[in-house]
């Protein structure tokens, strides 16, 4: 069983399209050291959301026209054992990238 929380909300400066969506990639791919456990960038074939999937937490970022949202989907475990400061640290991580790219 997971547990879903929002960690983190804000307005988006502008649309997500095609080439946004590999600039994300490509962040995500530079920026991979910073993430604590191993883990994968997943794009939904249909959706502007993508995940960042690891064996005990998710994180599901989701672009509506107007918000950017933040969704962890957390194990049993990692509800046990996630600090305040872990849920700020991956917000601060997506935040960073989405700032870079004027989002």
């Amino acid at each position: 069983m997971r547990w879903k929380e929002t960690l983190y909300t804000r307005q988006l400066r502008r649309p997500i399209d095609e080439p946004t969506r590999q600039a994300i990639a490509n962040e995500y791919s530079r920026r991979r050291h910073e993430i604590p456990i191993a883990t994968e960038l997943q794009w939904h074939p249909d959706q502007p959301q993508f995940t960042i999937r690891s064996h005990w937490v998710s994180f599901v970022v989701r672009f509506t026209p107007e918000i950017l949202q933040v969704d962890a989907q957390l194990s049993l475990t990692a509800k046990a054992l996630a600090t305040q400061e872990h849920r700020q640290r991956a917000v601060r991580i997506i935040d960073a990238i989405a700032t870079d790219l004027g989002l």
